[in-house]
Parts: structure tokens; C-alpha cells; sequence
């Protein structure tokens, strides 16, 4: 039900034939698709932030949602 879920509320997002990755974590299903190329024009390069101070700022503006042990890659 949750992948039927996840697809229904990407539909019309990104490129499933650029590339998409599934995954079920036991508790929720991820759905990971390359955006098309208007999309990738609009939000820019892919970038690598883990570890950077970027990583941190976005973990700390989320922190309260995270297991107290949780730190970015």
C-alpha cells in the first residue's frame, strides 16, 4: 500500500527512465528518481553535502524529527 502511496503522490515528478532506486526500510518505502532536465534547471546542480557545514545546517533546522542519536553523513 505505502509504494502505491509513493507513486501516486510522484507522478509527474522527475524521470523514472533517467534512473529510480526503491527501497522499503521496515517502517517507510522510498522512491529515489533523477529529475528531468526543466526540473534539474530549476534547482540547479546535484551537489555531494555530507559532512559540510550545509549538511549540518539543514540537520539542525530538522533536528527535533530525528532519533536523538541521528547525525548527516
Amino acid at each position: 500500500m505505502l509504494r502505491r502511496y509513493t507513486y501516486e503522490a510522484l507522478e509527474g515528478v522527475g524521470d523514472a527512465d533517467l534512473g529510480q532506486w526503491e527501497e522499503w526500510s521496515g517502517f517507510a518505502f522510498h522512491v529515489r528518481r533523477r529529475l528531468t532536465p526543466d526540473e534539474a534547471k530549476q534547482v540547479g546542480p546535484v551537489l555531494d553535502i555530507r559532512n559540510s557545514a550545509e549538511a549540518y545546517r539543514r540537520t539542525a533546522a530538522v533536528r527535533r524529527y530525528l532519533p536523538g542519536d541521528w547525525e548527516p553523513e
